[in-house]
């Protein structure tokens, strides 16, 4: 995703850039102190191997934050969605994760899916998958810059 930007001329910053754990204070801190223009935390959801019943995309923001932070955020699961059809749609929901809460700027949180899910574990585990939905994320992310 931040190299799909890049190419189109968005600055990126990252938080972290491989698999070492970074807690989130300094996730917020990094943003709020750079006057990053938008927020975009990305993850993959999980629960017990139990319920593999459970798919779906969804994408948080926070209501007391930015105004703009909803559209961030429909923007961005309304990409997503576009490239994983038969996955269920989980919708743009409020949140109160730290880093959408705590960030000054419009923030989202997107779930890509779950890797306990028995229809988004195996698209999430495909490389090519991965690759659409970085593409999806950007584009999402360049459909909200260009109407601010």
């Amino acid at each position: 995703m931040a190299r799909l930007l890049q190419a189109r001329g968005v600055q990126v910053l990252m938080t972290r850039t491989s698999e070492v754990d970074v807690d989130l204070p300094p996730r917020v801190s990094l943003a709020n102190s750079n006057g990053a223009d938008a927020f975009v935390s990305v993850h993959a959801n999980a629960l017990s191997l139990a319920r593999p019943d459970v798919n779906g995309i969804e994408t948080f923001y926070f209501e007391g934050g930015s105004s703009r932070s909803r559209d961030l955020a429909a923007s961005l699961q309304q990409q997503m969605l576009a490239i994983s059809p038969g996955t269920p749609d989980r919708g743009v929901r409020t949140g109160r994760f730290f880093v959408i809460r705590r960030t000054v700027m419009p923030s989202a949180l997107v779930e890509m899916g779950f890797v306990t899910g028995i229809i988004d574990a195996p698209r999430l585990a495909d490389a090519n998958f991965r690759r659409r939905m970085a593409l999806a994320l950007a584009a999402g992310m360049l459909q909200y810059l260009q109407r601010q």
